[in-house]
């Protein structure tokens, strides 16, 4: 279904078994466990970091989609269960009912759009392709009634022009574009993968108030640094700030708004106020303190994590042409959907 393409233009098939996949790029290209890496040995030490990063988060160890699938009421709690993806995933799915629909998810780290996409029946005529820098693509569950004919992992950097022949019915980036060197640069290589007529979906992080945005920045820069292991063993600190902040039945009140800091008069329990305003440290009952600790690990540790106003967002979309269907936003995240004119 998909057919990659060298820097030399020469084109072939993805591979059926694993082994080396004979295309010119310069480095030995293999198929393992049925995931292409495209990327061989690079020596940018930012892109092996963030590699480093999610293939610990994403990886077997932490089992996420495992957690999510035991426990689906999480979903609720995560922006992706709140913005616009499941309602675009089932118009995904019906599309591709009766007709060839091609799906590119960039950043497709635990495999989640891709479960998603391929639950219960197996739509009939819906091809995918994931893409991640992580190490971690094997260890993503292949639902039953899925073939490698249909369906493909790459390992590939999203920052940069996939390497395919084909275009793409629709091309889906859910809480990638801001973990990217330059997410504007990132946004032009995906929407170069859609199809004329075809659909564009982002998330991004949501640029926080004054206080928060100045911490946030503050401790990223000591965190960042910080080897895997250490970061993932850190981040049970912030845990257990958020709980026991959490359990604290005190109030805030504040008596007038506060524009300069972006805060607004009113009442705020301990935790809300602090989190919103000054701190993330998170915590919920259903994720536990072990998934709690991932999700405090995936906002400080990335080497890129850029927050963004919403209509910086839209605009980039606007300046390539393509025409903004959507646009929400929560406190956490903007949602874009956009469609490539035809």
């Amino acid at each position: 279904m998909f057919t990659l393409v060298s820097p030399d233009q020469s084109t072939v098939p993805f591979p059926e078994k694993d082994g080396e996949v004979p295309c010119r790029f310069g480095y030995p290209v293999f198929q393992k466990s049925g995931v292409v890496d495209l990327l061989g040995n690079g020596n940018d030490l930012a892109l092996e970091a963030t590699a480093e990063h999610y293939s610990a988060q994403w990886g077997p160890e932490v089992a996420f989609l495992d957690f999510i699938e035991r426990n689906p009421k999480a979903l609720q709690f995560m922006p992706s269960g709140r913005l616009g993806w499941p309602g675009l995933f089932d118009r995904i799915r019906e599309r591709s009912r009766d007709r060839l629909t091609l799906v590119f998810d960039a950043g497709c780290g635990y495999g989640g759009i891709f479960s998603r996409l391929f639950a219960d029946r197996v739509p009939e005529h819906l091809g995918y392709l994931g893409a991640d820098i992580h190490l971690a693509l094997s260890a993503i569950k292949r639902p039953a009634g899925v073939p490698l004919s249909i369906a493909r992992f790459v390992r590939w950097d999203i920052s940069r022009p996939l390497p395919v022949v084909q275009q793409f019915d629709y091309v889906i980036c859910r809480n990638a574009l801001m973990h990217t060197p330059d997410p504007p640069r990132t946004l032009r290589s995906l929407a170069a993968r859609l199809k004329r007529g075809g659909t564009i979906a982002v998330s991004v992080y949501a640029r926080k108030p004054l206080l928060r945005e100045i911490v946030d920045d503050g401790l990223r820069a000591r965190i960042v640094p910080l080897a895997t292991p250490e970061a993932l063993a850190l981040a049970r600190q912030f845990t257990s700030l958020a709980r026991d902040l959490q359990a604290s039945s005190g109030k805030i009140v504040i008596s007038d708004d506060l524009p300069f800091f972006g805060i607004k008069r009113g009442e705020y329990g301990i935790h809300e106020f602090l989190y919103d305003n000054i701190i993330k440290c998170w915590h919920n009952p259903t994720f536990g303190e072990k998934y709690s600790d991932i999700v405090n690990f995936d906002w400080y540790h990335p080497p890129y994590a850029y927050r963004f106003m919403r209509d910086e967002i839209v605009g980039w979309f606007e300046e390539l042409g393509l025409r903004v269907t959507v646009a929400e936003s929560i406190p956490a995240q903007h949602y874009i959907e956009a469609v490539k004119k035809a």
